[in-house]
């Protein structure tokens, strides 16, 4: 099979380096990668590429490519392919992220849990201020609700479980149980999952209805000495209901690594809100991103071969 691959990104580690990709050629000696550096060089290739690796695919590149049976991304999510119903191709969206993005969410739990924070603040004064501290838990014990329990917010849950937390996972699909999870909720049942959690994390993807769904109604329901987090999409949360709360104080903290529009304009009120802390759509960034993609991708074309 001749394999396109065509990945340039502003974010370094989302741009393969030349080891990476002949360690990939490497696995794969059944197929034939061809590595791109321009959309011209892509689309000039196209025409004989079977499948193809990329960031994105426009609607009018389909009939550039007859052969195509394959496009592969490392995105999560479903944005970066505009769909032809006509072309008979298959989509494959990565599934490694959780790797990454559970211990970016225990990074971001740790941090509102142990008062950093408040550190932080008492650094910039030069204050030797002890007296935050004393009200910390630990993280042992504590509810977390995992808004979305599909792959990556199982990795998530797989990790705070072992640290003692009790989690609670809400999703569509109940036909299945999860070896992570104290207890599974319905949507029907978010009332509940808010109420009873210590911190609610949102790993919902953007185009599955589920807009604002944590909105101020639902911010209402939350312990006031609860923490809200997103790392799925910045649809999911009321931006403006949260910030009020923070404001007036209805919630303890949040954590934020994911925005409605993207990036974050500077006028944005969100800058300033007390006891929120931003993250520029970060939690999945890691040397070792397109390493754990592209093991995954060999295994899937292995299968193709």
């Amino acid at each position: 099979m001749r394999v396109l691959v065509y990945l340039p990104n502003p974010v370094p580690a989302f741009q393969p380096t030349a080891p990476q990709l002949a360690a990939l050629a490497a696995r794969l000696p059944g197929h034939e990668l061809v590595s791109v550096g321009s959309e011209q060089e892509l689309l000039a290739a196209l025409p004989g590429a079977e499948a193809a690796v990329v960031w994105r695919f426009g609607r009018a590149w389909y009939p550039l490519a007859p052969k195509l049976r394959h496009l592969f991304t490392p995105s999560a999510g479903r944005e970066p392919f505009e769909v032809e119903p006509s072309a008979p191709v298959q989509h494959h969206f990565g599934r490694f992220h959780g790797a990454i993005m559970a211990e970016s969410l225990l990074a971001m739990l740790s941090f509102l849990n142990r008062r950093l924070g408040d550190a932080l603040a008492a650094q910039h004064r030069q204050s030797w201020d002890r007296s935050p501290f004393s009200g910390c838990r630990r993280l042992h014990g504590q509810v977390v609700s995992i808004i979305g329990f599909g792959a990556i917010g199982q990795r998530c849950a797989q990790l705070l479980s072992a640290l003692g937390m009790r989690v609670y996972g809400l999703r569509r699909d109940m036909s299945q149980p999860s070896p992570f999870a104290t207890r599974l909720f319905t949507p029907e049942q978010l009332p509940e999952a808010l109420a009873e959690a210590d911190h609610v994390v949102c790993v919902l993807p953007g185009d599955t209805g589920t807009s604002k769904l944590i909105d101020a109604q639902a911010i209402a329901r939350m312990k006031a000495s609860a923490c809200v987090y997103n790392i799925g999409r910045g649809n999911s949360i009321d931006t403006e209901a949260l910030g009020r709360a923070l404001r007036e104080g209805r919630l303890a903290g949040a954590f934020l690594d994911v925005q409605p529009d993207e990036p974050l304009p500077p006028g944005s009120p969100l800058w300033s809100v007390p006891n929120l802390y931003l993250t520029p759509h970060a939690s999945a960034i890691s040397v070792e991103y397109l390493d754990l993609y592209f093991d995954e991708l060999a295994r899937e074309l292995e299968k193709l071969a």
